[in-house]
This record gives C-alpha cells, structure tokens and sequence, in this order.
C-alpha cells in the first residue's frame, strides 16, 4: 500500500467511476484498476462493488474512506511544509506567552515576526501557566515563553532561559511602605 493507491481510491470513492477517476488522474483507466486491485489486495477484501457501470463502497470501503482522507490530507500537509522549510518560512506557529513575558514581549516579537517572517502565520495563546504547559504536552502549542520559575523541570520539557528580566519594587516617593525596605537604596533611572 502506498499514499498514490489512496489518492486513486479517494477519487474513484469521489466519482464514483473508474473512467471518471482516471480522468481526474490523468492515468489510464487499467491503471486505476491495477492500483485499486493492489490496494484492495494489500487490505484483504474489496472496497467497490463492480456491478455494471455502477460501483458502490463496500463496508470495507466505507471504513476505509475516511483515513485514507486524513492520510492523504495529511501526507499533502507534511510536503508543503517541508517545501515551505526549504524556501524559508514555516508555514504556521503557535506560542502561549505567560502574563509576563507576554506583556513585555508579545508586541516586539509580533513586530519581528512580521519584518524578518512574514509568510509564518503566527497565533499567540494566553492563559494560566498550567493550562499552556497542557496544551503544549498536546501539541495545541508549539511553544511558550513563560516564568520559568513557575514551571517544574520534566523529562517531556526542554526549557531554555532566553533573557533576564530585572524587577523593582516601585511606588511614590515618601510612601509609608518605603519603610519596610531601609536597606534598600532607591534605584536611579540611567
């Protein structure tokens, strides 16, 4: 079994005719019906009943249809993303920013994403830490830029620091809660 006798079966399934499969394929109708004999003796049984000129999907058939569908969609999806890795772009990314980092960072990258990529349709998620680490163990996400300090190392994770984030305690001069910081020397904007 190969991907190109699920493509002839999808369109004799879709036609309903061999002439008309063939047709649709460019190839010769006693080659789509060596293709779909070859794949109907790779699965075990018949998928068309060959009554006449009218050809109806056996159960096999049937139960076959719709993962060929997705297999062959699939295998569709997987060369124009490999195409598309090789001409530069990457087609589509999905990244959950924490509210953090996102605040901080969501803009700039959008921006950069834009000007140096912009053929990589970009989709940026928002939630909790927990629910973006699920959905990136699901593959909802492809990645995240989140407080690392709130998630725990794992097997599964690869986790890298991309910049340090330096944070101040900031309110008006002469606050009374300044008090329960006298150690500490303000910080002078440079």
């Amino acid at each position: 079994m190969n991907l190109k006798h699920l493509a002839h079966w999808l369109a004799l399934a879709e036609t309903g005719s061999f002439s008309r499969a063939a047709e649709k394929l460019h190839i010769t109708q006693s080659a789509l019906s060596r293709s779909i004999q070859v794949l109907e003796d790779d699965l075990g049984g018949p998928l068309v009943d060959r009554v006449g000129k009218k050809n109806e999907l056996t159960p096999l058939g049937r139960s076959v249809l719709e993962r060929a569908r997705r297999i062959v969609h699939e295998a569709q999806e997987l060369k124009q993303g490999a195409a598309l890795l090789q001409q530069g772009g990457m087609g589509s990314l999905r990244v959950g920013l924490g509210s953090g980092p996102g605040a901080m960072l969501m803009t700039p990258w959008l921006k950069y994403m834009a000007e140096h990529h912009p053929s990589v349709q970009v989709a940026v998620s928002r939630g909790s830490t927990e629910l973006q680490l699920m959905q990136l163990r699901e593959r909802q996400l492809d990645a995240l830029v989140v407080d690392v300090r709130r998630v725990a190392t794992a097997p599964d994770l690869n986790m890298a620091h991309i910049v340090e984030l330096r944070a101040g305690f900031v309110c008006r001069r002469g606050h009374p809660i300044l008090a329960q910081f006298p150690d500490h020397a303000p910080i002078r904007p440079t």
